[in-house]
C-alpha cells in the first residue's frame, strides 16, 4: 500500500500523488494491516491539506487479476468478476467506515485501467524491452511470482512429506516451464542504483539497506505474462490473446491509471510516495521503477515502507485463526479509537502488535481520561456557567505562575515538533507529543484547582485557568486532526473553533481578547469503554 511524502520546496508548487496498494486476496476480508496502510496514508493526506498544499491526491483501491485469485474463486465456486465485486466491496466499506479520504477508489478490473495496461505494454515493446522467451523456474502463486533456485528450500510438513518453500516468503512454489514474454529488466539495474542513490527514496533505512542487498547482485530479466492455459483471469497480451499479463505490471499500473484519469488541474505525476507493507518492496522498489524507466516516466519520489501487525506476539493469519478484522475494532472502540491505536502503535520500521486489551487501555486512557476528560472539566456549568472559551494573553499565562510558564513553554515548541514528525511519517512520535501536551494540561489544571477558585471568588486567575487550559485544548484538537478526524471536530466543535480556522496555521498559541460561545455539543468526547 502506498502514502504520500512533501518535501518543503514542494509546498509552493504542490504535486501529490498518495497512493494505496492493496494485496487484499490472500483473504477474502479486510484485516488491520490493510486498514494500517489505508490510516497511515490518510493521515498524511489530511496533513498536507491542513498545511494548505492543494489539490492532494490520494487514490486507493483492489488488485483483482492473478492465478491466486483465480483459484480463490474457483475455491468459492464463484465466478472471478462476482467474487471481485463482493470482496472490493467489503474494502471500500471498511475504508470509509475508517474515515479514509481518498481521492479515487481505483479497481484493476475497471476498463480505463485495462486501456491503460495496453498502452504501457505498446510502449515497452515499441522500445524494445520486451520479447519472447522460454522461461524456467520455480513460481509462487501465492506471491504472483518465480523465485530462483537459491532462494528455496525444502521444508518437512506434519504429514512428513517434504515441500519446496520460497525462503523469503515461506510460501509453497512449484515448478513451471513455459514460453513468456520477458521483459529486459537485467539492462536498468545501473539506472535504477542510480535512483536508489539520488535522497531518501526508500524509507526507513532499514528497507533502503534491503533493496541497495537486491541491487548488489545482477538482476535477471522478468517474466511479465503468463499462458492463458494457466491463467485465464486477468488482461490478454495485446495482439497475442493467448498470453495474459503478469499481475504485478497489471497491478503497478494502478498509479499511472489514476493518474491519467484525474481530474485535477495539476500534474500529478510522479507520484510524492508509495506507501507500501514490506512484503511487496520488490516489487515496487525493482520491477515498478524498471518499467516506468523504460517506457521513460519518472518514478516515485519515495516509498514509504512498514512492517506487518502481529496479535498478541504471534503473526496474524488465517491458518492460526487470529486475523483481527476492523469492524471488530470499531465495535469495540469506534473508528476514532482504532485508527489512534493503529499510529499510536505502528512503528514504520518494525512489526507492530495488536491486543484488544492494549487497544481499549490506550483508547481510554488518551481519548477519553486524558483529552476528554479535560475538556469535560472544562466545559461543564459548574466552572464555566457562561459556556465561553474566554480569550488567551501573555498575561494569562503569567498569572497562574510557574504551572502556567511551565505549559507555556511546552505549549509553544510542541507544534514545530509535531509538524516535523508528521512530515517524516513518524505519526506515533507526533501522537507522544501531543500527549505530553495533554498531560501538562491536565497537571496544570490539578495545580491551579479551579474548583477552589471558583468557591473563593478568586474570578481572574479563573478565568485564566479556564484561559490556558481551553487554549491548548484547541491546540491539540488541531494538531490531531490527522490522526483522528472526527474526535477533533467534535472537540473544535465543543470550543467554537470556526472550520476556516482549522488550518495548520492555527495548530499554535493564538493571542485573543475576544471571549468565543462553546457549541452545544455534549462534553463527552470518547465514551469509556468497558472491556472485559
Amino acid at each position: 500500500m502506498q502514502v504520500c511524502w512533501l518535501q518543503e520546496n514542494d509546498v509552493e508548487q504542490f504535486k501529490i500523488k498518495i497512493a494505496l496498494h492493496y494485496l487484499f486476496f490472500y483473504a477474502t476480508e479486510p484485516h488491520i494491516g490493510h486498514i494500517y496502510t489505508a490510516v497511515l496514508a490518510d493521515s498524511s493526506a489530511r496533513f498536507h491539506r491542513l498545511l494548505g498544499c492543494n489539490p492532494v491526491s490520494f487514490s486507493t483501491g483492489t488488485d483483482e487479476h492473478g492465478l491466486k485469485i483465480q483459484q480463490a474463486a474457483f475455491h468459492a465456486n464463484k465466478d472471478p468478476a462476482l467474487f471481485c465485486d463482493q470482496v472490493s466491496e467489503l474494502f471500500e466499506i471498511a475504508l470509509k467506515k475508517c474515515e479514509i479520504s481518498y481521492t479515487d477508489y481505483i479497481r484493476t478490473t475497471e476498463s480505463r485501467h485495462k486501456q491503460n495496461v495496453h498502452s504501457f505494454w505498446k510502449v515497452l515493446s515499441e522500445k524494445g524491452y520486451i520479447y519472447k522467451g522460454k522461461y524456467e523456474g520455480w513460481y509462487c502463486t501465492a506471491d504472483e511470482a518465480f523465485v530462483a533456485e537459491d532462494q528455496t528450500t525444502l521444508v518437512k510438513l506434519p504429514n512428513g512429506q517434504e515441500q519446496r518453500v520460497s525462503t523469503e516468503s515461506n510460501r509453497h512454489v512449484e515448478w513451471f516451464s513455459e514460453e513468456n514474454y520477458m521483459f529486459k529488466l537485467s539492462s536498468l539495474r545501473e539506472e535504477l542504483i542510480r535512483w536508489l542513490k539520488s535522497g531518501p527514496v526508500v524509507r526507513p533505512v532499514r528497507y533502503y539497506n534491503l533493496v541497495k542487498s537486491w541491487l548488489d547482485q545482477d538482476l535477471t530479466d522478468l517474466s511479465i505474462s503468463r499462458p492463458c492455459t494457466r491463467l485465464s483471469w486477468g488482461i490478454p497480451v495485446p495482439d497475442d490473446s493467448s498470453q495474459t499479463v503478469y499481475v504485478w505490471l497489471d497491478a503497478l499500473l494502478n498509479y499511472l491509471t489514476v493518474a491519467k484519469h484525474s481530474k485535477c488541474d495539476t500534474n500529478i505525476w510522479p507520484p510524492s510516495a508509495h506507501v507500501i507493507g514490506k512484503d511487496i518492496l520488490k516489487f515496487h522498489s525493482i520491477y515498478w521503477p524498471a518499467f516506468l524507466f523504460a517506457a521513460g516516466l519518472e518514478p516515485p519520489k519515495s516509498l514509504v515502507v512498514h512492517g506487518h501487525w502481529l496479535v498478541d506476539d504471534q503473526k496474524m493469519s488465517k491458518t492460526t485463526g487470529n486475523v483481527v478484522s476492523p469492524q471488530t475494532c470499531i465495535d469495540l472502540v469506534t473508528a476514532t479509537g482504532l485508527r489512534y491505536f493503529l499510529l499510536h502503535e505502528g512503528v514504520p520500521a518494525s512489526d507492530g502488535n495488536f491486543s484488544i486489551k492494549r487497544m481499549v487501555r490506550i483508547a481510554n486512557s488518551d481519548l477519553a481520561d486524558g483529552l476528554g476528560n479535560l475538556v469535560n472539566r472544562c466545559c461543564g456549568k459548574s466552572l464555566n456557567p457562561l459556556q465561553m472559551r474566554p480569550g488567551v494573553s501573555p498575561s494569562s499565562f503569567e498569572s497562574c505562575g510557574s504551572p502556567g510558564s511551565d505549559l507555556l513553554n511546552l505549549l509553544e515548541r510542541t507544534p514545530d515538533i509535531v509538524q516535523n514528525e508528521y512530515t517524516q511519517w513518524n505519526f506515533y512520535k507526533g501522537i507522544d507529543q501531543v500527549m505530553a501536551l495533554v498531560r501538562g494540561a491536565n497537571s496544570f489544571f490539578q495545580m491551579m484547582e479551579p474548583w477552589k477558585l471558583n468557591k473563593e471568588g478568586r474570578v481572574d486567575q479563573l478565568n485564566a485557568t479556564m484561559a490556558v487550559t481551553l487554549e491548548t485544548a484547541r491546540v491539540v484538537g488541531t494538531l490531531l486532526q490527522p490522526i483522528v478526524p472526527s474526535y477533533s471536530e467534535r472537540l473544535l466543535d465543543k470550543l467554537g473553533v470556526p472550520r476556516e480556522d482549522r488550518s495548520w496555521d492555527f495548530a499554535r498559541l493564538r493571542w485573543s481578547t475576544i471571549n468565543t460561545p462553546l457549541g452545544a455539543q455534549q462534553t463527552v468526547l470518547f465514551p469509556r469503554i468497558k472491556c472485559d
